[in-house]
């Protein structure tokens, strides 16, 4: 009778959310690998899920705790072994972000690869009433046109370390071993081994 009633609650839960974790466990929309944690039932978010693809594949030994919010099905994520991401981290995907090995990315940080909404004013006009229907309907961001923003694909390299509250736009290469400090907001690519911070991020040193 308790499980009965706890399921009743869940399923409740996600429905009035809008929410699509439990397809995407029935889904295999994610490959994880082993000894890895990871709950897709709160981290991972498709908008728009497709039959058969794995948007999320997770490597060995990581320590996963972000959210992954797929706007697109276009979107595929790729992360690597032995990687950590910290709590409250955000993935945002319509076309590509890749993580190598050995990267760790600590709490609050933003990693989105696409501008989220046209620049040009009159493009970007109705997208709060396109949201706000697709809420209405239980159908999240169903409406929204991502014909007007721009998108280019996110590589964080082996080693690096994100700083806590970071924000990484789109088209960014974040080099081998490089550092991205505190609170930086990283709209270029970074070289190997440097550390970066501010905003815009620029090169304060290199390290090893």
């Amino acid at each position: 009778m308790i499980k009965k009633i706890a399921r009743k609650i869940y399923r409740s839960f996600f429905s009035q959310n809008g929410s699509q974790h439990e397809e995407s466990l029935k889904g295999g929309y994610c490959s994880i690998g082993e000894n890895t944690v990871f709950n897709a039932h709160h981290q991972l978010e498709l908008r728009k899920p497709l039959s058969g693809k794995v948007f999320l594949s997770v490597g060995n030994e990581s320590l996963i705790e972000g959210r992954f919010v797929f706007e697109k099905d276009t979107g595929c994520i790729e992360i690597g072994d032995r990687v950590f991401i910290g709590g409250g981290t955000t993935f945002i995907c319509i076309e590509g972000i890749k993580v190598d090995d050995d990267v760790m990315f600590s709490w609050g940080c933003t990693i989105v690869d696409n501008n989220a909404h046209s620049i040009v004013s009159a493009e970007r006009i109705s997208d709060v009433s396109d949201w706000k229907r697709g809420i209405a309907e239980n159908k999240t961001g169903a409406y929204k046109n991502w014909d007007v923003v721009k998108s280019a694909p996110v590589h964080i390299k082996r080693k690096a370390w994100i700083g806590f509250n970071s924000i990484i736009l789109k088209g960014v290469t974040i080099g081998e071993g490089a550092v991205v400090g505190a609170g930086s907001v990283v709209t270029r690519d970074v070289p190997d081994f440097a550390v970066v911070g501010g905003n815009p991020a620029t090169i304060i040193k290199y390290t090893t």
